[in-house]
């Protein structure tokens, strides 16, 4: 039986092989938004979403993409660019 390359039981999800990395972009996100003196849910409701969805994403439990992140940022009265430099620095400490 032949196997596609894009399934199977050996298949691992990109969520799973992101994990870490995923967990530090959440942590330099709590950065930004306690440097900003906000909480979740200040955030949460300048993105009219619920603070679960922001929670998830701060505890390295939900991907987002790029789109996200600058809303997020601009939530959190913060520089996207910024945080994709703190993130890419936290992350080549980690290699």
């Amino acid at each position: 039986m032949k196997r596609s390359r894009y399934g199977g039981q050996d298949r691992v999800s990109t969520k799973a092989k992101l994990a870490g990395e995923l967990i530090v972009l959440g942590e330099v996100l709590v950065r930004a938004r306690e440097r900003a003196g906000l909480k979740q849910s200040d955030v949460a409701a300048k993105l009219e979403l619920p603070a679960s969805y922001l929670s998830k994403i701060e505890n390295g439990t939900r991907r987002l993409d790029v789109i996200e992140l600058i809303r997020i940022a601009e939530a959190m009265h913060s520089d996207p660019a910024a945080i994709v430099s703190e993130l890419k620095a936290r992350l080549a400490k980690r290699r």
